[in-house]
């Protein structure tokens, strides 16, 4: 099992965001949660990756209990998160931004190799390399914050709204 989530309870202060959430995810799987504004799918992102600590309940991953552990711990077990609202660092580079993905990492060969398989994915960031990630449109900012994420070699991804900054014609 990659992820197991067992009745889950978390809060922002007084006021219980989810309670009682239970899920499992197999390797290979892809699973989505659904539901409305403030049903708590990104609590239990945020929950699942360490930015906040469960008042009840276990996040194991890959056979591991990493409740309430350091997020930065819990990428380099091998989770990246994608949160909502892109969040990437406006002031770097869009290179800078796909390194700070790979901070984890001190394979340097690998991480070049990775960076020229996230330009492949997204051409755009290739051209934009050395302008401020703060400049780019926001799918250009989310196709960032996805590539930032595959950079730490992750064997799972948390995408929250990962169409969100997206335009359609």
């Amino acid at each position: 099992m990659m992820l197991s989530l067992n009745n889950i309870e978390s809060a922002y202060g007084p006021i219980k965001a989810i309670r009682g959430v239970s899920l499992t995810v197999q390797q290979g799987e892809i699973s989505t949660v659904l539901g409305s504004n403030g049903a708590g799918k990104t609590t239990i992102l945020k929950t699942i990756s360490g930015i906040i600590d469960p008042r009840k309940g276990s996040v194991v991953f890959k056979g591991l209990d990493i409740t309430a552990q350091d997020p930065a711990l819990i990428v380099q077990q091998g989770l990246s998160h994608v949160p909502e609202g892109r969040e990437v660092f406006a002031l770097l580079s869009v290179r800078d931004n796909l390194l700070m993905g790979a901070y984890t990492r001190n394979d340097r060969d690998g991480v070049a190799r990775d960076l020229e398989t996230v330009f492949g994915y997204f051409p755009i960031l290739r051209e934009r390399s050395h302008q401020d990630a703060g400049l780019l449109s926001g799918g250009q900012q989310q196709m960032l914050a996805i590539s930032r994420a595959l950079m730490a070699r992750p064997d799972l991804i948390l995408l929250d709204e990962p169409s969100l900054g997206q335009t359609h014609p």
